[in-house]
């Protein structure tokens, strides 16, 4: 029995894969609710997932007020992946949660043991060691967006190709002929890069970016984005979707119209369910005559330095193409079946209900943000699993949160998750006590507003306030 026990003394609650914001966030809650005996597991050598990989110049996809919450504020108008690792750093030492976490460690392979009723966790360090953890509850946290996408080129190597990932210094891309590929934020970076670095030479180079699907983009500063957010509040899930893609699609008409640049706009109407609405990047607009703008074609071969697209557009004389094509998945460190299609949610079907859960696989922010978001989840995640009834109830949870081709952001979580408690007797008090009927979406709103028009900045979710003048902005920066 003695024996028994010290065996169950080694196996912990919880561990975390992925040192990322949504790890971050899921660690700190489950300390917060008092899930102690609880480890994080990074493979990388500091947090940040992502954001350690991309270039210290990528911007963040929404404001930096939404990184705002429990206390932390700034008054800078965009964000950079270096400022998120800074947040990511100041989160950690607040909430004092570096007991609990590893960073080095690589998660090489996972088990669930019937005998021993808990994970068996292989552990490969950064020292060479290796090491076995056990534990009753995996979480994996490994994001959406882990490994760059190399597209397959037809290529002579006669023009170099790198990818946003490997950028860090511009000078190379001054005076020079540059194709950038690809529709997301990344090429949009890119861009507006390029031709900043462009603008201090007196020999111009060019820049030619090629886009097969071309996506949508403000055009706009993100300090001016805030009434959409205040939109949701107001309006809720189903009727936001609708006022917000109207006002969206309005917003962006507007914009390029302005600028002359219509054709710039993608041939289907934004709908925020199923795509993504990338803030800022007004540069881009004010340069445009500056860009030649390929849309609808990709590159069919690469032969003596020139460009060949498919719609037969050659590009002569290209010195370097830079890849703005995103990034893969992260490959799974456990054989646990088919684990696509899981969204925001726990893998509530089968032999694995209650005991793993995959968070942040299919996030794809739209008018909300990741920190928001796994804010929201991690509070109600951890408050559910906890509650043996509540557990029972994950997969109505999973229904909740993954209906086909729509994309959740933070407001959507909570309009979906309020939602089920209303229909939900078990869920409900759970629920209603994080977000109760009503004043929940009455204290963010005017919390918003006041500080969005006053103060310029804001603190979400006001009542849990970690501190106070926790300050993000560094002067250096």
């Amino acid at each position: 029995m003695e024996h028994q026990s010290r065996a169950e003394d080694k196996i912990l609650d919880a561990i975390i894969v992925g040192g990322g914001l949504g790890g971050v966030f899921m660690l700190a809650e489950a300390v917060r609710q008092q899930c102690t005996r609880i480890l994080l597991l990074e493979r990388d050598e500091s947090l940040g997932g992502l954001w350690t990989r991309v270039p210290a110049w990528q911007t963040v996809q929404n404001h930096p007020l939404d990184f705002c919450l429990q206390g932390f504020t700034t008054r800078k108008n965009v964000w950079r992946a270096s400022d998120v690792l800074h947040y990511v750093t100041e989160y950690v030492r607040v909430q004092n949660l570096q007991p609990f976490i590893r960073c080095s460690h690589d998660v090489v392979n996972c088990a669930w043991s019937d005998h021993e009723g808990c994970w068996v966790v292989q552990v490969h360090s950064g020292v060479g060691t290796h090491e076995e953890l056990r534990c009753r509850k995996l979480v994996l946290c490994t994001g959406r967006h882990a490994r760059p996408i190399m597209p397959s080129i037809d290529t002579d190597g006669s023009v170099p190709m790198v990818h946003s990932s490997q950028i860090h210094q511009w000078e190379e891309t001054r005076g020079r002929k540059v194709v950038v590929v690809g529709g997301g934020a990344s090429a949009l970076d890119l861009c507006v890069n390029v031709l900043r670095s462009q603008e201090s030479n007196d020999t111009q180079g060019q820049l030619h970016w090629v886009v097969r699907s071309p996506k949508f983009f403000s055009g706009s500063e993100f300090c001016r984005l805030w009434p959409i957010t205040i939109l949701q509040l107001l309006l809720g899930a189903t009727a936001s979707t609708l006022m917000l893609n109207a006002a969206i699609n309005a917003h962006a008409i507007a914009t390029f119209w302005r600028w002359g640049l219509l054709s710039w706009l993608p041939p289907e109407r934004f709908d925020l369910r199923d795509a993504q609405y990338v803030p800022g990047r007004s540069d881009l607009l004010r340069n445009a005559k500056r860009v030649r703008r390929h849309a609808g074609v990709g590159i069919r071969n690469i032969r003596g330095r020139t460009v060949l697209l498919t719609d037969g557009t050659a590009i002569h004389n290209t010195d370097l193409i830079l890849l703005g094509t995103g990034y893969a998945r992260p490959a799974h460190p456990v054989a646990v079946g088919n684990l696509d299609g899981l969204y925001l949610k726990t893998c509530a079907a089968g032999e694995h209900l209650g005991r793993l859960f995959l968070v942040g696989e299919e996030l794809l922010d739209t008018t909300g943000t990741a920190p928001a978001v796994y804010h929201v989840f991690s509070r109600v995640f951890w408050t559910l699993i906890r509650d043996e009834q509540c557990l029972q109830q994950l997969p109505l949870l999973d229904a909740a949160l993954s209906r086909p081709h729509t994309h959740l952001n933070n407001l959507d979580v909570v309009n979906h998750v309020v939602a089920l408690s209303a229909t939900n007797r078990v869920l409900r008090t759970a629920i209603r006590r994080i977000f109760p009927v009503f004043t929940w979406r009455i204290r963010l709103c005017c919390t918003l507003m006041c500080y969005a028009l006053l103060y310029r900045t804001t603190v979400l979710f006001s009542d849990r306030v970690l501190g106070h003048n926790l300050c993000l902005d560094r002067p250096h920066n």
